[in-house]
Protein backbone atom coordinates (compact mmCIF):
# COMPACT_ATOMS: atom_id res chain seq x y z
CA UNK A 1 0.00 0.00 0.00
CA UNK A 2 1.22 3.58 -0.94
CA UNK A 3 2.19 5.37 2.12
CA UNK A 4 2.35 8.53 0.28
CA UNK A 5 -1.10 7.88 -1.23
CA UNK A 6 -2.80 7.35 2.38
CA UNK A 7 -0.68 10.39 4.19
CA UNK A 8 -2.23 12.83 1.05
CA UNK A 9 -5.18 11.19 1.48
CA UNK A 10 -5.18 11.77 5.32
CA UNK A 11 -4.16 15.34 5.07
CA UNK A 12 -7.42 16.12 3.43
CA UNK A 13 -9.40 15.20 6.38
CA UNK A 14 -6.91 16.91 8.78
CA UNK A 15 -8.58 20.36 9.46
CA UNK A 16 -6.42 21.47 12.19
CA UNK A 17 -2.77 22.78 12.78
CA UNK A 18 -3.42 20.76 16.05
CA UNK A 19 -3.81 16.61 15.79
CA UNK A 20 -3.92 14.14 18.31
CA UNK A 21 -3.47 10.11 18.03
CA UNK A 22 -6.74 9.51 18.02
CA UNK A 23 -8.12 11.62 15.63
CA UNK A 24 -5.51 10.19 13.28
CA UNK A 25 -6.90 6.70 14.02
CA UNK A 26 -10.33 7.32 13.18
CA UNK A 27 -9.78 9.32 10.34
CA UNK A 28 -7.40 7.05 9.01
CA UNK A 29 -9.88 4.62 8.86
CA UNK A 30 -11.91 7.03 6.53
CA UNK A 31 -9.07 7.01 4.54
CA UNK A 32 -8.93 3.20 3.79
CA UNK A 33 -12.21 3.52 2.72
CA UNK A 34 -12.02 6.40 0.42
CA UNK A 35 -9.16 4.53 -1.22
CA UNK A 36 -11.36 1.34 -1.80
CA UNK A 37 -13.52 3.71 -3.41
CA UNK A 38 -10.93 5.06 -5.95
CA UNK A 39 -9.98 1.31 -6.72
CA UNK A 40 -6.64 1.55 -4.91
CA UNK A 41 -8.05 -1.84 -3.62
CA UNK A 42 -8.71 -3.87 -6.79
CA UNK A 43 -10.31 -7.16 -7.30
CA UNK A 44 -13.66 -8.70 -7.03
CA UNK A 45 -13.69 -9.67 -3.25
CA UNK A 46 -11.39 -6.56 -2.10
CA UNK A 47 -8.74 -8.95 -0.70
CA UNK A 48 -6.27 -6.80 0.06
CA UNK A 49 -9.24 -4.35 2.01
CA UNK A 50 -9.49 -7.48 3.97
CA UNK A 51 -5.94 -8.27 4.56
CA UNK A 52 -5.15 -4.85 5.17
CA UNK A 53 -2.82 -5.04 8.38
CA UNK A 54 -4.32 -1.59 9.95
CA UNK A 55 -1.93 -1.88 13.01
CA UNK A 56 0.73 -1.28 11.21
CA UNK A 57 -0.45 1.30 8.70
CA UNK A 58 -1.41 3.27 11.93
CA UNK A 59 1.84 2.70 13.37
CA UNK A 60 3.65 3.95 9.45
CA UNK A 61 1.60 6.58 9.81
CA UNK A 62 1.83 7.92 12.65
CA UNK A 63 5.73 7.66 12.54
CA UNK A 64 5.52 9.89 9.56
CA UNK A 65 3.33 12.37 11.03
CA UNK A 66 5.15 12.82 14.49
CA UNK A 67 8.78 11.59 13.86
CA UNK A 68 10.46 11.12 10.43
CA UNK A 69 8.18 12.71 7.71
CA UNK A 70 7.96 9.90 5.00
CA UNK A 71 8.17 12.23 2.26
CA UNK A 72 8.73 16.26 1.77
CA UNK A 73 5.24 16.05 1.33
CA UNK A 74 3.41 14.66 4.32
CA UNK A 75 3.10 17.06 7.14
CA UNK A 76 4.82 16.99 10.61
CA UNK A 77 3.58 17.84 13.99
CA UNK A 78 6.63 18.15 15.74
CA UNK A 79 5.55 20.08 18.20
CA UNK A 80 3.28 18.89 21.81
CA UNK A 81 1.18 20.16 24.28
CA UNK A 82 -0.67 18.53 27.32
CA UNK A 83 -4.08 18.97 28.08
CA UNK A 84 -5.42 16.75 30.68
CA UNK A 85 -3.17 14.24 29.98
CA UNK A 86 -4.04 13.76 26.38
CA UNK A 87 -0.91 15.04 23.85
CA UNK A 88 -1.64 17.20 21.45
CA UNK A 89 0.63 17.64 18.64
CA UNK A 90 1.16 20.60 16.12
CA UNK A 91 3.08 21.68 13.00
CA UNK A 92 6.29 23.55 14.08
CA UNK A 93 4.61 27.28 12.46
CA UNK A 94 1.76 26.73 14.57
CA UNK A 95 0.82 29.27 17.53
CA UNK A 96 -1.58 27.63 19.24
CA UNK A 97 -5.01 29.94 20.02
CA UNK A 98 -7.98 29.15 22.04
CA UNK A 99 -9.76 28.43 18.40
CA UNK A 100 -8.22 25.74 16.94
CA UNK A 101 -7.16 24.20 20.63
CA UNK A 102 -10.77 24.38 21.07
CA UNK A 103 -11.17 22.54 17.26
CA UNK A 104 -8.62 20.49 18.73
CA UNK A 105 -10.65 19.31 21.23
CA UNK A 106 -13.83 18.50 19.62
CA UNK A 107 -11.85 16.63 16.94
CA UNK A 108 -10.14 14.42 19.96
CA UNK A 109 -13.62 13.91 21.59
CA UNK A 110 -15.29 12.98 18.72
CA UNK A 111 -12.42 10.40 17.73
CA UNK A 112 -12.55 9.09 21.62
CA UNK A 113 -16.47 8.39 21.34
CA UNK A 114 -16.33 6.91 18.15
CA UNK A 115 -13.46 5.01 18.54
CA UNK A 116 -14.79 3.34 22.21
CA UNK A 117 -17.70 2.45 20.03
CA UNK A 118 -16.08 0.98 17.42
CA UNK A 119 -15.62 -2.64 19.02
CA UNK A 120 -19.39 -2.84 20.39
CA UNK A 121 -20.42 -1.78 16.87
CA UNK A 122 -18.33 -4.99 15.18
CA UNK A 123 -19.31 -7.27 17.82
CA UNK A 124 -23.04 -6.33 16.64
CA UNK A 125 -22.60 -6.94 12.68
CA UNK A 126 -20.44 -10.02 13.84
CA UNK A 127 -23.45 -11.48 15.66
CA UNK A 128 -26.17 -10.24 12.90
CA UNK A 129 -24.09 -12.15 10.28
CA UNK A 130 -23.66 -15.09 13.01
CA UNK A 131 -22.89 -18.28 10.76
CA UNK A 132 -21.10 -16.45 8.01
CA UNK A 133 -17.03 -16.21 8.04
CA UNK A 134 -15.92 -12.91 8.72
CA UNK A 135 -12.30 -11.17 7.70
CA UNK A 136 -11.08 -7.61 7.18
CA UNK A 137 -10.74 -5.35 10.10
CA UNK A 138 -11.82 -1.19 8.30
CA UNK A 139 -13.85 -2.50 6.10
CA UNK A 140 -15.46 -6.15 7.77
CA UNK A 141 -16.25 -8.55 4.86
CA UNK A 142 -19.07 -11.23 5.91
CA UNK A 143 -19.05 -14.54 2.98
CA UNK A 144 -22.11 -17.67 3.67
CA UNK A 145 -22.64 -19.65 0.35
CA UNK A 146 -22.77 -17.48 -2.61
CA UNK A 147 -23.89 -14.37 -0.57
CA UNK A 148 -21.08 -11.55 0.86
CA UNK A 149 -21.32 -8.56 2.44
CA UNK A 150 -18.87 -5.26 3.25
CA UNK A 151 -18.86 -3.15 6.27
CA UNK A 152 -17.45 -0.64 7.11
CA UNK A 153 -18.74 1.62 10.57
CA UNK A 154 -18.92 5.64 10.91
CA UNK A 155 -21.03 8.67 12.10
CA UNK A 156 -23.91 9.98 10.36
CA UNK A 157 -22.01 13.20 10.33
CA UNK A 158 -18.75 11.52 8.74
CA UNK A 159 -21.40 9.64 5.83
CA UNK A 160 -22.46 13.10 4.78
CA UNK A 161 -18.42 13.69 4.07
CA UNK A 162 -18.00 10.97 2.70
CA UNK A 163 -21.13 10.48 0.41
CA UNK A 164 -19.80 10.09 -3.05
CA UNK A 165 -17.15 7.53 -1.74
CA UNK A 166 -20.23 5.03 -0.09
CA UNK A 167 -22.20 5.36 -3.24
CA UNK A 168 -19.22 4.22 -5.60
CA UNK A 169 -18.39 1.69 -3.37
CA UNK A 170 -21.97 0.15 -3.21
CA UNK A 171 -22.04 0.46 -7.08
CA UNK A 172 -18.87 -1.24 -6.99
CA UNK A 173 -20.60 -4.01 -4.90
CA UNK A 174 -23.81 -4.34 -6.32
CA UNK A 175 -25.98 -3.13 -3.36
CA UNK A 176 -23.77 -5.79 -0.86
CA UNK A 177 -22.15 -2.66 0.46
CA UNK A 178 -23.49 -1.22 3.96
CA UNK A 179 -22.57 1.18 6.46
CA UNK A 180 -23.16 0.74 9.94
CA UNK A 181 -23.20 4.07 12.51
CA UNK A 182 -24.62 3.80 16.01
CA UNK A 183 -27.79 5.31 17.36
CA UNK A 184 -27.93 9.21 18.06
CA UNK A 185 -29.54 11.01 21.05
CA UNK A 186 -31.54 13.35 18.32
CA UNK A 187 -32.84 12.03 15.38
CA UNK A 188 -31.89 15.03 13.43
CA UNK A 189 -29.12 13.73 11.43
CA UNK A 190 -31.15 10.78 9.92
CA UNK A 191 -34.09 13.07 9.40
CA UNK A 192 -31.68 15.58 7.39
CA UNK A 193 -30.05 12.63 5.63
CA UNK A 194 -33.19 10.75 4.62
CA UNK A 195 -34.36 14.21 2.83
CA UNK A 196 -31.40 15.02 1.08
CA UNK A 197 -29.91 11.98 -0.14
CA UNK A 198 -31.68 9.14 0.81
CA UNK A 199 -33.29 8.96 -3.29
CA UNK A 200 -29.16 8.56 -4.43
CA UNK A 201 -28.43 5.83 -2.11
CA UNK A 202 -31.15 3.74 -2.92
CA UNK A 203 -30.36 4.22 -6.74
CA UNK A 204 -26.64 3.37 -5.79
CA UNK A 205 -28.13 0.27 -3.28
CA UNK A 206 -26.31 1.85 -0.63
CA UNK A 207 -27.38 -0.07 2.93
CA UNK A 208 -27.39 2.31 5.85
CA UNK A 209 -27.80 0.50 9.13
CA UNK A 210 -28.05 1.58 12.77
CA UNK A 211 -26.59 -0.43 15.46
CA UNK A 212 -27.82 0.67 19.68
CA UNK A 213 -24.21 -0.29 21.44
CA UNK A 214 -26.39 -0.39 24.67
CA UNK A 215 -28.62 -3.21 23.98
CA UNK A 216 -26.26 -4.59 21.04
CA UNK A 217 -29.27 -4.50 18.31
CA UNK A 218 -29.38 -3.43 15.15
CA UNK A 219 -32.14 -1.95 12.61
CA UNK A 220 -32.55 -0.85 9.12
CA UNK A 221 -32.65 2.64 8.25
CA UNK A 222 -31.33 2.43 4.18
CA UNK A 223 -32.22 -0.91 2.93
CA UNK A 224 -32.03 -4.40 3.17
CA UNK A 225 -29.69 -7.48 2.97
CA UNK A 226 -29.47 -9.40 0.16
CA UNK A 227 -29.46 -12.45 1.70
CA UNK A 228 -33.43 -11.93 2.88
CA UNK A 229 -32.72 -15.27 5.41
CA UNK A 230 -30.70 -11.99 7.64
CA UNK A 231 -33.71 -9.98 7.73
CA UNK A 232 -34.73 -11.39 10.68
CA UNK A 233 -31.97 -10.68 12.72
CA UNK A 234 -32.80 -6.83 12.98
CA UNK A 235 -34.20 -5.81 15.91
CA UNK A 236 -37.00 -4.17 14.22
CA UNK A 237 -36.89 -5.35 10.44
CA UNK A 238 -39.84 -3.15 9.66
CA UNK A 239 -38.28 0.36 10.44
CA UNK A 240 -36.75 1.18 6.57
CA UNK A 241 -40.44 0.55 5.06
CA UNK A 242 -41.93 2.75 7.90
CA UNK A 243 -39.56 5.61 7.37
CA UNK A 244 -40.27 5.01 3.35
CA UNK A 245 -43.50 5.44 3.78
CA UNK A 246 -43.51 8.31 6.06
CA UNK A 247 -41.75 10.15 3.94
CA UNK A 248 -43.67 9.28 0.93
CA UNK A 249 -46.90 10.72 2.50
CA UNK A 250 -45.66 13.82 4.26
CA UNK A 251 -43.10 15.28 2.40
CA UNK A 252 -44.21 17.03 -0.36
CA UNK A 253 -41.57 19.72 -1.32
CA UNK A 254 -38.19 19.39 0.21
CA UNK A 255 -36.20 22.54 0.75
Amino acid sequence: MDLTKVLSELSNLLDNEIITEKEVEQKLQRVVMRMAARSEFTGPEFNLISELDFPSLFEDVKESLFEIPHSITSPHFSERFEIDGTVFCHIHTCKPDAENVQRALDNYRKAEEFLELLPKLKKITDNFFQGYTMKGDVIREYTKDKHTSWVFYSTMDDVFEDLDYHLKLAKKCNGRYCVVVPVERSPKNFINFYRRHSEDAKKAGLRIWVANHKSLTIDPYIGYPKDLRLIKNFKNPRVASMISSFWRAEVKDID
